[in-house]
This record gives structure tokens, C-alpha cells and sequence, in this order.
């Protein structure tokens, strides 16, 4: 749950200060050597990781989860409506293309918009082929497409990668956002 907590404290100082705001955080994984040491010693922290790093929601139980691990929500055209992206994360080096075609059946099952594979290892061919061959979702807000299912890997997540998809919403409840002092105090006497 550490991750969680510090996915929380750094999204609500982006919110409230923007890139005004400079920080580093320390104990989670910066590089492949990082990460790969975080699955081996824990693959569910590595899980609710690799969800912090597309800005999404963990879940909260990491057993029975039908292979759904997280989850991005974005905004559709009606008021208050809600699209989801699920977010399934494979952190062994046994990878195969049959983990999308799951991921395409949770999303249609789940009437999911889209779904997101995050892998550690790199994906074989027939894995990039299924998703590929899954589609295209269309965003109602502006008609713009995007991949069905989207595959990256946690290397190109560290080298600054986003998700291809619509403006997610904060997983979490957002913080206010600060405004720099504009009113200068002054000092002694009356009425000051």
C-alpha cells in the first residue's frame, strides 16, 4: 500500500502546484534494475506500482481480480459519465498473446472502452498483432480514435511513455490548487 500512498501525496503536489513544485521520491523504482527487484520481491506492490505509473487506480484486492489490476477513468460526452481503460500488468518474462486476447474479452465483458497491458518483459509479435487487430475506440467528447488495447512495456513507461488515450481523470480526490502569494504583508502601525 506504500505505493499508493506516495502515488497519492505526488499526485495531489502536481495538482496543487504544478510544475512549479520540485520533488523526489525515493524507494520506488527508477530504472528496469528497480523494478524488476520490486516484482521479484513483491508482485503485488509491483503491480499497484506499474498502475501508479499510467495514472491509474489499483485495485484493491489483488486476488480474484480476473487479471484486471487497475483502472484509468476518463470523462465522456453526457454529464457525469464515466469511460474506463482496465489495466492489466504482466511482470513475469513468460508472456504471450494470449494475455491480450484475455484483456480484450475483460474489456468487452466489462463494457470497458478500452484496456491497457503493461508488461515488464518486452512483447513477442503475436502479442503486438493481437492488439493491433482489436480495434480502434472512438471518444465521443471530439470523435477522436484511439487503440482498443494499447501494450507497454514498464521500460518505455520509465523513458516517459503515456497511454494513448483521452485526459484521465485523478484517481484520486484532487487536491486545491495553490496560487502563488500576490499580497505583500506589511509590518507595524495601524491599518497596515
Amino acid at each position: 500500500m506504500t505505493f499508493i500512498a506516495i502515488d497519492l501525496i505526488r499526485g495531489r503536489l502536481e495538482d496543487s502546484y504544478g510544475t512549479a513544485v520540485s520533488f523526489q521520491i525515493d524507494g520506488i523504482p527508477k530504472d528496469m534494475g528497480g523494478a524488476q527487484a520490486l516484482f521479484n520481491a513483491n508482485p503485488f506492490d509491483f503491480e499497484r506500482w506499474a498502475v501508479s505509473m499510467v495514472y491509474g487506480q489499483p485495485n484493491q484486492k489483488q486476488v480474484g481480480d480476473k487479471g484486471i489490476d487497475g483502472v484509468i477513468r476518463f470523462p465522456l460526452a453526457s454529464k457525469g459519465a464515466v469511460g474506463e481503460a482496465l489495466i492489466s500488468v504482466k511482470g513475469g518474462k513468460q508472456i504471450n498473446p494470449s494475455m491480450v486476447r484475455d484483456l480484450v474479452g475483460t474489456v468487452k465483458t466489462r463494457n470497458a472502452e478500452m484496456g491497457v497491458l503493461i508488461t515488464l518483459a518486452k512483447p513477442t509479435k503475436g502479442m503486438m498483432d493481437a492488439a493491433n487487430h482489436a480495434g480502434t475506440y472512438e471518444w465521443p467528447v471530439n470523435g477522436q480514435t484511439y487503440p482498443k488495447i494499447q501494450i507497454v512495456t514498464v521500460q518505455e513507461l520509465l523513458d516517459g511513455k503515456r497511454i494513448d488515450m483521452p485526459p484521465s481523470l485523478t484517481p484520486y480526490i484532487q487536491a486545491t490548487r495553490q496560487q502563488a502569494a500576490t499580497q505583500q504583508m506589511k509590518l507595524g502601525g495601524k491599518g497596515a
